[in-house]
C-alpha cells in the first residue's frame, strides 16, 4: 500500500513462541504452499509456510482460504500475532498471513509489488529469525529489522532483502485489507 513514508514502526511483540515452533529449515512444510515462488519470481529464492491465502475481494472482504496444513501450535502463535496487527487496522481484515525463509547467502531481488491485492492492503513484516547481516532495501536505503519488531512497509516502493549472514532470516509476513478498500476484485 503507497504509503507517506517508506516504513512505519508500529510495535514490539514477543516472538519467542513463534521461534520455538518453527519448523526446522529442511523440514517440508517449508515446500507445501509454493504458489508464492512460482507465481513472484522474485521470490524463489524463499520458502513460505502460508496459513491465510487470499488473491482476491469481493466488496471490500478479501476472499480468504485458511490453509491448514502448518503444525496446529504454530498455527495457533502466528494467528495470535496476525490477531494483534488486525488490532493496528479497525474493521480490516486478515489477506495474507505466512512465514517467509530467506536462506543463508541469499537474496530477493529488487521489485515493487504490484499485484492489485497487494497494493491495497497493509503489508506487515515481523522479524522472528534475523541478524545484523539481513539487510532489507527499501527506495535504496538499507534497514535492519530486530526480531520481535512490527514493521508495515510501503510495498509500492522498490525494495529487496540481501542475508550475507550464516543463518536464515524468517519472518511473518500480514497482509491487511482495509475496509475501505477500492477494489471489488474476484480473482
Amino acid at each position: 500500500m503507497r504509503m507517506s513514508e517508506p516504513i512505519k514502526h508500529l510495535c514490539s511483540y514477543p516472538v519467542g513462541e513463534i521461534a520455538a515452533l518453527l519448523p526446522a529449515a529442511d523440514d517440508p512444510v517449508w515446500d507445501r504452499f509454493a504458489k508464492r515462488q512460482r507465481e513472484y519470481p522474485v521470490h524463489q529464492r524463499t520458502r513460505s509456510i502460508g496459513f491465510i491465502w487470499s488473491d482476491g475481494w469481493v466488496k471490500g472482504k478479501p476472499l480468504s482460504l485458511p490453509l491448514g496444513y502448518a503444525p496446529k501450535p504454530l498455527t495457533a502463535a502466528v494467528t495470535a500475532c496476525g490477531e494483534a496487527i488486525l488490532a493496528y487496522y479497525p474493521g480490516g481484515s486478515i489477506s495474507r498471513l505466512m512465514l517467509t525463509d530467506l536462506p543463508a547467502g541469499t537474496a530477493i531481488p529488487r521489485h515493487r509489488d504490484a499485484y492489485a491485492l497487494l497494493e491495497e492492503t497493509h503489508r506487515c513484516h515481523l522479524p522472528i529469525v534475523t541478524s545484523p547481516d539481513v539487510t532489507f532495501m527499501l527506495d535504496d536505503v538499507g534497514y535492519h529489522f530486530p526480531a520481535g519488531e512490527i514493521y508495515e512497509i510501503d510495498n509500492m516502493r522498490p525494495h529487496a532483502v540481501t542475508n550475507a549472514g550464516s543463518e536464515r532470516r524468517v519472518h511473518l509476513i500480514c497482509n491487511i485489507m482495509p475496509p475501505q478498500a477500492k477494489s471489488q476484485i474476484l480473482a
